[in-house]
């Protein structure tokens, strides 16, 4: 094995180790020492998790993030114009993909949230930032980066990248059967989609951008389209 690889396995396990103790029982070690967050307090305990996982990702990752913000900032308008145009790719073929699985009885769906439909509330931002910048960086790093530093060849590489996503999410839903890979096909696709843009730029920042536009902004897409 080559030590590029090793050291690509030492980091992914390093990170998803990290990001599975933590979503397993971080809310737990807050019960040991006697803080049960509710409400608002829960939103800002939530968050300061998701900031742990993040945070120990780009560090375990630091060098090859870092460097792929010195190569995004050198062709800045190129990638950012590519990240707009396989975002509406994204967002299109998920509802093409939604209409076909579930012609075949297969529920799995998108549910996009259109952040700029209501008025901002703390919580709702909190929930905003989670959900459309710090995870989306936080997967794409493991899944897309972390996978294609330990598999060079490209479509075995984005193929694995969406069978391990997928099964991560299984696993933190306590639900590894194989049907349910079934109903997680569209994150699965999106991870893979990722994966290949990676492969092709070169740059992890396209993909970040990507991602985030996906999550922040394929609701508000769908309310023009639709």
């Amino acid at each position: 094995m080559k030590n590029g690889a090793l050291r690509g396995i030492i980091q992914f396990i390093l990170a998803i180790a990290v990001v599975i103790f933590l979503e397993k029982f971080y809310f737990m070690l807050l019960g040991k020492v006697n803080i049960h967050p509710t409400g608002s307090s829960y939103q800002v305990a939530n968050f300061i998790k998701v900031i742990l996982e993040f945070v120990t990702v780009v560090i375990i990752y630091h060098g090859e993030i870092f460097a792929g913000k010195s190569r995004f900032n050198k062709s800045l308008l190129s990638s950012s114009i590519i990240a707009l145009v396989t975002f509406i790719v994204m967002v299109v073929f998920t509802l093409i993909l939604e209409k076909v699985l579930h012609g075949f009885g297969i529920k799995a769906s998108q549910n996009f949230i259109n952040y700029f439909a209501s008025k901002m509330t703390f919580e709702s931002a909190l929930e905003m930032i989670i959900n459309c910048i710090l995870n989306p960086c936080l997967y794409t790093s493991i899944f897309v980066l972390g996978i294609s530093n330990i598999i060079s060849k490209e479509y075995l590489g984005m193929l694995v990248s969406g069978i391990v996503y997928g099964v991560f999410i299984l696993f933190m839903m306590n639900n590894l059967h194989l049907n349910s890979f079934l109903s997680i096909i569209i994150p699965m696709v999106n991870i893979i989609a990722l994966s290949y843009l990676y492969k092709s730029t070169g740059n992890i920042y396209t993909c970040f951008i990507t991602f985030i536009l996906y999550n922040l902004c394929g609701g508000l897409l769908l309310s023009y389209i639709f």
